[in-house]
């Protein structure tokens, strides 16, 4: 049974205290910037050494991530009665092993397979370093320790991005191959970092009650879609922006990449900060709320840029941007919080299988909401979007004001009956 001690002081300047953040800071530094390699190069490595058409790929991607769906609760009750900080260990050492199959993929089916077993582990790992997360932080101090792996995130995969420019130079399988093998070996040393975390005892069976608690949940699982539907944001940058600015502004191409640097920028510096005041549901809700309505103001600014000279649509543009990224600043942090402040302590490492499994679905329909929307309706749309994003904003008070009440009779129900 093992205890871990809880986070106090989250970061002193860029490092974190000393205490279990700062492995698994660490930890997520090395495995991001593995992330950045792969996501600068895949897909070129699969269209252009393998021979995969950009239709098998996306194709590929999807079914993999439907099949993903499906394994974020179980690992994460798996956590709760294991213990999440060894089982995720396993999980990305797994990860580590089974991504090299990549490198043997000749054909779409090959493909399909690996990308199914490595999406499946994958989101399954995700709801369990959540779990890990719930476990070795508490209250605001949570709330900070997740902003700070967000900055962290943020930063690894820019870092991993730079590296693979390398890989885009030389435009070589040897060069491609180097960086999934790059990724492999930054992972397993990422895994085992995380064993300086101390051991995570894990929670004792409850036989008075359903096995699967979050899914019964109601309250709980309103505020998971919400966020969801709120967290379409995040892929206006690379979706919808870059399709929206070449053929619909009058800006030069390189304003898509000034956008992504801002974005980058702000989270990196800035995350930390945003989450401070945000200590309970309510504070959280109301942030959410807030940055429903910059975001609405985000995409106004974004519509507007169709209008202008080149000069005009690139100060919209990135001004829309700052908007935006500040939006997301809040929104992130709201959503820090209310996905453990509203689970069941007992049930942690399922309700995060829960909200993982929320920012799943919102992952895969963004692009076809965006697609509908400012791609393919120009102006109205992008209001449209911008009315949705403060519409959800504003439902998120009275939603998780009731969620927060129906936790709080559920903890009072489990009192008296212990």
């Amino acid at each position: 049974m093992g205890a871990v001690m809880v986070v106090r002081g989250v970061a002193r300047g860029v490092v974190p205290a000393a205490g279990p953040l700062r492995p698994l800071a660490l930890a997520t530094l090395l495995s991001r910037i593995g992330s950045g390699l792969l996501m600068t190069v895949s897909v070129l490595y699969f269209n252009r050494i393998v021979g995969l058409s950009i239709a098998q790929i996306g194709l590929g991607l999807t079914i993999a991530g439907l099949f993903g769906l499906l394994s974020a609760v179980p690992m994460g009750h798996l956590a709760d009665r294991r213990g999440p900080r060894t089982l995720f260990v396993v999980l990305s050492l797994m990860l580590c092993g089974l991504s090299l199959l990549y490198l043997v993929v000749q054909n779409f089916w090959q493909f399909l397979v690996v990308s199914v077993v490595l999406t499946v582990i994958d989101r399954g790992a995700g709801a369990v370093r959540a779990a890990l997360i719930a476990a070795i932080t508490q209250g605001p101090d949570r709330v900070a320790a997740r902003a700070y792996l967000r900055a962290v995130t943020n930063i690894g995969i820019t870092a991993g991005a730079g590296i693979a420019v390398f890989a885009l130079h030389f435009d070589t399988s040897t060069a491609y191959r180097s960086m999934f093998v790059l990724d492999a070996v930054l992972s397993v040393v990422a895994a085992l970092v995380v064993l300086a975390v101390p051991r995570v005892a894990p929670q004792p069976k409850h036989a008075d009650g359903p096995v699967w608690v979050a899914l019964r949940d109601r309250g709980y699982l309103a505020v998971a879609a919400l966020n969801a539907a709120m967290s379409i944001q995040y892929a206006v940058l690379e979706v919808a922006i870059p399709l929206w600015v070449v053929d619909h502004t009058d800006a030069p191409r390189w304003t898509v990449a000034v956008l992504l640097i801002i974005n980058t920028v702000v989270v990196a510096l800035f995350q930390v900060r945003s989450s401070r005041g945000i200590a309970d549901p309510a504070s959280a809700a109301r942030a959410t709320r807030t940055a429903g309505l910059l975001l609405m103001a985000s995409m106004v600014l974004f519509a507007g840029a169709s209008w202008g000279n080149a000069a005009i649509a690139v100060g919209l543009l990135a001004v829309g941007a700052l908007v935006q990224v500040l939006g997301e600043l809040l929104q992130s942090s709201g959503s820090f919080l209310l996905g453990f402040d509203l689970a069941a302590d007992h049930a942690q490492g399922q309700y995060q299988g829960v909200w993982n499994t929320s920012m799943s679905i919102s992952t895969m329909v963004a692009p076809t909401v965006l697609a509908l929307l400012p791609l393919g309706l120009g102006v109205p749309g992008w209001i449209v979007l911008g009315a949705w994003f403060a519409v959800v904003g504003v439902l998120f008070v009275p939603v998780v004001r009731w969620a927060a009440e129906r936790r709080e009779r559920a903890g009072q129900i489990r009192t008296a009956g212990a």
